[in-house]
């Protein structure tokens, strides 16, 4: 991590030193700054009890004398709360501050800091990509989004501490990626036999809320384990790879998830959906990511390691941290390529939904306007 080093060794040169938090974590950043032959530093703590106080013969001072003559490093696990704090003071992440417990990230967020970044997408932008869809796909306008009735499902799900919808600003996005999967697959029909499968969503309560609220046999798949694992319908399990028979599965969702699958698997999920999809069974994708480019974002820490699509733009994200092997957003081209001749080659009937303006939420270059439905055709009578 020799970037990260010499970044904060020069910092340390016309910058005073602080660490915000005197937990637990606080030795890792004394150990840090001791691996870098830094010894005056100051801490920081929101503890009134704690200030005054000296921890490792530092004195902790008050947040309220944190200036730009400071460096921070924060030492906590509730960095999210720490950033805010020091947003409002006019400071930002690495420039003015880091999280001491994701050195990897910072590392390579500076090692490739003239790599491309994700190219923002203006909503003329999106405007375009949807009409150049149609020459490929059937695209529907969706006309039922009601917001009296969107938030009254918000209040039937009940997951506004889950998301955090005090302070997560993409909590209201998260909750219509449910609503919209909802209408279209009107659960409300089902009986108590239908499979529905939750794809990418170990850390999702959505399938625990359908089985309880609704008697809707409902799964949750995921290569990893997450929050609700050791529910025994939550299993760890290769969506393109699934365990369920021919023709037994009623529908498959994925909430923020399909694009994030590695290398061609995006394709064989496809595949794989058509084999256990019923009759009249369907697949969403919510959000369809599109831009005007083929594009392989990653986070810093992955970029430049083999997992970017061939042909696409590989390109560096900030807003997952280091979260983010591969975040996938098709072009057209790429879309039809990829996934809509494979699902046609499968027997699969692709449909386009697309949000009316009014409605989308555009946060940089992430956003939720379309919506990708894989329909397995009925069995017609000769």
């Amino acid at each position: 991590m020799e970037h990260i080093k010499d970044y904060i060794k020069k910092r340390a040169k016309n910058k005073k030193i602080g660490i915000f938090g005197t937990g637990t974590n606080a030795e890792i950043a004394v150990d840090f700054l001791n691996e870098l032959k830094i010894s005056e530093y100051v801490f920081f703590d929101n503890d009134a009890a704690k200030i005054g106080k000296t921890l490792y013969n530092k004195n902790i001072l008050s947040p309220a004398e944190i200036t730009w003559d400071y460096f921070i490093l924060v030492s906590t696990i509730y960095y999210r709360d720490i950033e805010k704090q020091l947003n409002k003071l006019g400071m930002e992440d690495l420039e003015n501050f880091i999280w001491v417990l994701d050195l990897k990230f910072y590392d390579s967020w500076i090692r490739w800091k003239d790599a491309p970044k994700v190219p923002d997408i203006s909503l003329l932008d999106i405007d375009d990509i949807e009409q150049g869809l149609k020459e490929f796909v059937q695209v529907e306008e969706i006309q039922w989004f009601d917001e009296e009735k969107f938030r009254e499902f918000e209040d039937k799900l009940g997951f506004q501490d889950i998301y955090d919808r005090k302070s997560n600003r993409r909590y209201r996005r998260k909750i219509m990626e449910y609503y919209c999967v909802d209408k279209i697959l009107d659960f409300e029909k089902w009986n108590d036999q239908d499979i529905y499968l939750d794809v990418g969503a170990a850390g999702s309560p959505y399938a625990k809320y359908l089985r309880e609220n609704k008697k809707i046999m409902a799964f949750a798949l995921d290569l990893e384990e997450g929050n609700y694992s050791k529910l025994p319908y939550y299993i760890r399990e290769d969506a393109t790879k699934m365990h369920f028979k021919d023709n037994e599965v009623a529908a498959i969702s994925l909430q923020s998830s399909f694009e994030m699958f590695l290398g061609n698997s995006d394709m064989d999920f496809v595949m794989e959906a058509s084999r256990v999809l019923k009759a009249n069974g369907k697949v969403v994708i919510c959000p369809l990511y599109m831009h005007q480019k083929f594009l392989s974002t990653v986070s810093p820490n992955y970029y430049n390691t083999g997992l970017a699509d061939l042909g696409a733009l590989e390109c560096i994200r900030l807003d997952c941290r280091g979260n983010v092997p591969l975040g996938r957003f098709y072009s057209i081209k790429a879309l039809n390529e990829r996934i809509i001749k494979t699902a046609k080659k499968c027997g699969l009937i692709p449909k386009v939904y697309s949000l009316p303006q009014e409605k989308v939420e555009k946060d940089g270059f992430v956003y939720l306007k379309f919506l990708l439905s894989l329909e397995k055709p009925g069995i017609v009578d000769k």
